[in-house]
């Protein structure tokens, strides 16, 4: 099975590869409409009494530019794509195709443009990049994955605020169900937010944003969200953190508080550490955990990406190595 899964895998790579418009990370050209390209991550983890070894989500890209105003975006993945688990002795996986994103760009003005479909939820930094070879830990902090939805499913009024030098706006919504629930981490039917985000200097930017959702689940979450982050090409520093009030519908109220400092310090262009503290507490789930990690990341090209890294956890038990291989090609 996983013999398969390569061989076919790289088969397609290695065509686009030799392609003559074929260039790493930015996928094969075809014309100013069609480009095509795509990634893959493989992972492991290592864990108490739990050692997994997964081809963690492949995905098929589509791109392109059809006049000056008008643009598209189209991703197909698979994730949990396929996975063994060496301490049972099992394998599973699923090589089923989901909508990750479909969205189209209008572009009027640096003031006003708006995207439409299945888009990222534009808050923070870290939710702005999802592909695990953009990322520079294999981990996703919990801020980012259990508070509000990633993703969005309406539409987003994006530009620079005229009167403001260097701010920039998100103002976003939907008002029905998401389209293709499948990697929805929070399905929801209503979606409303402002993010804004300030260019301080060229290494210095901060923002926020505030937003409020109801959860098929009938569970209604307001939240206020705000980051900063420092980059002057040999040290990065990065923080958010997150509040949330969320009532459901048996009269419970619950409060959730998360966020997380991270640095990153490259001591060459392929080589660099990473440090990351987390936070987060959830009283409605009676849920608390403080996360540290030290990490590695090594990219011998941009689009390729090797990481590695520790966790400990304040929650006993959840100690665990996670390390990845992944490929933007």
């Amino acid at each position: 099975m996983l013999f398969r899964i390569f061989s076919v895998f790289f088969s397609i790579f290695f065509t686009f590869v030799y392609a003559d418009a074929y260039e790493l990370g930015r996928g094969f050209k075809i014309n100013d409409a069609i480009q095509i390209g795509g990634y893959f991550a493989t992972e492991m983890q290592l864990k108490t009494q739990q050692n997994i070894a997964s081809f963690e989500d492949i995905a098929v890209l589509a791109y392109g530019d059809i006049n000056p105003m008008f643009s598209y975006f189209a991703e197909l993945e698979a994730v949990g794509f396929y996975s063994r688990n060496f301490s049972q002795g099992t394998d599973s996986g699923d090589q089923k195709f989901h909508i990750e994103r479909l969205y189209g760009d209008l572009w009027l003005s640096d003031a006003y443009n708006f995207r439409f479909g299945k888009q990222i939820t534009p808050v923070g930094y870290w939710n702005k990049e999802p592909v695990n070879v953009l990322r520079d830990t294999t981990s996703n902090p919990l801020y980012s994955m259990l508070l509000f939805p990633k993703f969005l499913t309406g539409i987003d009024i994006n530009g620079y605020v005229p009167t403001l030098s260097g701010v920039r706006y998100h103002l976003f919504g939907q008002n029905n169900r998401d389209f293709d629930e499948e990697y929805i981490n929070i399905p929801n039917t209503h979606f409303l937010g402002l993010a804004l985000e300030q260019e301080l200097s060229i290494d210095l930017n901060w923002g926020g944003s505030m937003g409020e959702y109801i959860a098929t689940t009938n569970q209604r979450t307001m939240f206020v969200q705000v980051g900063a982050k420092y980059d002057d090409s040999i040290w990065q520093v990065l923080g958010e953190a997150l509040v949330g009030k969320s009532s459901y519908t048996n009269q419970e109220e619950g409060v959730a508080l998360s966020g997380y400092l991270q640095t990153m310090y490259r001591f060459t262009q392929e080589h660099a550490f990473i440090g990351r503290y987390e936070y987060f507490n959830d009283t409605h789930l009676n849920y608390k955990d403080h996360i540290a990690i030290f990490g590695y990341s090594y990219r011998p090209l941009y689009p390729i990406s090797l990481k590695g890294e520790y966790q400990w956890h304040a929650q006993s038990g959840e100690n665990r190595a996670l390390f990845s291989f992944s490929v933007l090609f």
